[in-house]
């Protein structure tokens, strides 16, 4: 799938989205991913965020940085591919109005440079058609001293799958092709990448990054995300393997 069709696939299917305004699996700080037994309140990933200044990368509403800017966080900023979500998240945040930009993580926005102590992608990084260019972009935004934090599906969790009620391997770890996914209960599509711990560590390295942490919890066993019942998230799978990884880097 080309950049140009991946993102307007995502541009199209977030609006939309919103505007049916109905119930889908989202995830938003403090947890970092569906079914985690911890979160950011019991973690403290984020330990210095009194005062902080943080960019969230695919922000949707800014529920993420609203949880952060409660805990202390002094100044918020957010990109999102869709107006909808940008929309509100502007309503949200009324005195940071002009911090939020209508724009894929991948594509170089006029913020300010060595200039975040957080820059957080809270289940969006798959959502970028360029995994390279987003953490170049994301190295130049952040300061010296400061923490990019992502989140996002287990990449060996994509690889299960439950047949005659047993969790089974039905697609290989190392297929990274980007797929349509269906969302919400009107199966909206939109565009993903599945990637590798491995591709994420080393393209992270490629743009001056080390890896400082990396998590994978354990889970809470549940079928429904916030309300929805998903098919794609069953507690017989989240046995057998972490729901979420979640990277922390710094740069080097």
């Amino acid at each position: 799938m080309n950049k140009k069709d991946f993102i307007e696939i995502n541009k199209n299917g977030w609006n939309t989205l919103i505007t049916n305004n109905k119930p889908f699996s989202n995830t938003i700080l403090p947890e970092y991913g569906p079914f985690l037994k911890r979160n950011e309140n019991e973690m403290n990933i984020m330990n210095n965020i009194n005062g902080a200044k943080v960019l969230d990368l695919g922000c949707g509403e800014g529920e993420s940085l609203e949880y952060l800017f409660n805990k202390g966080a002094k100044e918020i900023w957010g990109l999102d591919i869709s107006k909808e979500q940008i929309n509100k998240a502007q309503i949200r945040f009324p005195q940071f109005k002009d911090n939020f930009l209508i724009s894929p993580m991948e594509e170089e926005v006029n913020i300010p440079n060595n200039y975040f102590d957080y820059i957080i992608s809270i289940f969006s990084i798959g959502y970028t058609s360029d995994l390279n260019s987003t953490f170049k972009n994301s190295y130049k935004y952040l300061a010296n001293d400061g923490k990019f934090i992502i989140s996002w599906t287990h990449p060996f969790y994509y690889c299960l799958d439950i047949v005659d009620d047993k969790v089974v391997i039905n697609r290989s770890y190392f297929n990274e092709e980007s797929e349509i996914i269906t969302k919400g209960p009107d199966k909206v599509n939109l565009a993903q990448n599945n990637m590798m711990i491995s591709t994420v560590i080393n393209t992270a390295s490629d743009n001056g990054f080390y890896l400082d942490k990396l998590y994978e919890e354990e889970t809470i066993l549940k079928d429904d995300v916030n309300g929805y019942k998903s098919t794609f998230w069953r507690k017989e799978k989240t046995v057998n393997c972490p729901s979420t990884i979640i990277f922390v880097f710094k740069k080097h």
